[in-house]
């Protein structure tokens, strides 16, 4: 009897918790090059695409050298679903008023679905992003 007033209790506080977690973070990762070369830094902003369901926070992953990665972030791991992304590259030489350097091509838009588990996916920008390119301040030191 003295189990089972034990045992009852831990059972609905296990079933409890099980409802009400997250789902696992997706782990991406993968390589931006612009013109056949590393995007020497930058950054890729992921915004959930609500209209296709999928809701949250934006997602900011950084490029540096080429390669970004879900799990070097201060928050590892993406949500799966479909996003709105939007790349931004510079040239990586840090001067004022340009924390990552000046651009290297206008931010391109884009769409991609997320996929559940660990997965590749490499971002080639269109020689097109460099024309007449519009210098934007990314921070002020």
């Amino acid at each position: 009897m003295k189990a089972l007033r034990i045992g009852l209790p831990a059972a609905a506080l296990a079933m409890i918790c099980s409802c009400n977690s997250k789902p696992e973070p997706a782990q991406l990762s993968g390589k931006v090059t612009f013109k056949g070369q590393p995007v020497p830094a930058g950054y890729i902003t992921f915004t959930p695409d609500v209209a296709a369901g999928t809701l949250g926070q934006n997602k900011v992953m950084q490029i540096k050298d080429g390669v970004y990665d879900s799990a070097k972030e201060s928050e590892p791991g993406i949500n799966p679903g479909t996003y709105q992304i939007r790349i931004a590259g510079f040239d990586g030489i840090k001067i004022p008023f340009f924390g990552q350097g000046k651009q290297i091509f206008n931010p391109i838009q884009d769409q991609f679905k997320v996929p559940d588990g660990k997965t590749t996916k490499d971002f080639v920008v269109p020689d097109s992003a460099g024309e007449n390119v519009r210098i934007e301040k990314t921070a002020d030191t």
